[in-house]
């Protein structure tokens, strides 16, 4: 995590994306995923697939994985893979050093906030049962399950925040996330270790971590 640590001098305020960016929740996407297609006997896809297809918004992608919503509704879908993945989170677990630096980070009188596509409520339930929710000045979820965009909440936390954008840094793993920090006008920064590939996030980004790690 100390490669993160490297691209917030000067910032104050850090806007972090939940799924793929703390929570290391990949595989366990993957398999719900993979449950939902072999339910609607379309083909299952591997880790490395489904890095290359994830995006934004879900209706989309469902589309590219083959779903037919004249046979069976996005809504349908998304509740169902929903259902699954709540089923399986504990199974998920967060990113290696992802606690360790949140507590660095609040120790250092340095805020923090969430953004996700997860639906409010529910994305609360997850921060508490990670032990992380008392980390982040602000938490801004989605009114529902859909995924659409998370560009709306963005700008309703910066006005809500009061912090500067040229204070703030976006923190996510997808092409998504450098969108709303568009938008919002911040610095992003990209972890391609997440739900996108580095090839994908590269092309469009240049301030990216292929690891965290390193």
């Amino acid at each position: 995590m100390k490669s993160i640590l490297a691209h917030l001098e000067g910032k104050s305020h850090i806007i972090w994306d939940w799924n793929g960016t703390l929570l290391d929740d990949v595989d366990l996407m993957v398999e719900v995923i993979g449950d939902l297609l072999d339910e609607y006997s379309l083909p299952r896809i591997t880790r490395q697939h489904y890095r290359e297809l994830f995006g934004f918004p879900i209706r989309n992608y469902y589309q590219n994985l083959g779903f037919d919503f004249n046979k069976v509704s996005f809504e349908k879908l998304s509740e169902k893979f929903i259902a699954g993945y709540r089923t399986g989170l504990l199974s998920a677990r967060l990113h290696e050093g992802a606690k360790e630096l949140l507590n660095s980070l609040h120790q250092s009188k340095i805020s923090q906030s969430i953004l996700s596509a997860a639906e409010e409520v529910y994305l609360k339930e997850q921060l508490s049962h990670f032990s992380v929710i008392h980390y982040f000045d602000y938490i801004y979820g989605l009114r529902d399950n859909y995924a659409a965009s998370k560009i709306e909440r963005g700008k309703e936390l910066m006005r809500e925040a009061k912090i500067p954008a040229s204070s703030t840094i976006l923190i996510g793993d997808t092409d998504h996330d450098l969108a709303v920090g568009k938008a919002l006008g911040v610095e992003v920064l990209l972890l391609a270790d997440g739900h996108q590939s580095y090839s994908r996030l590269a092309s469009k980004h240049f301030k990216i971590l292929p690891n965290r790690y390193l």
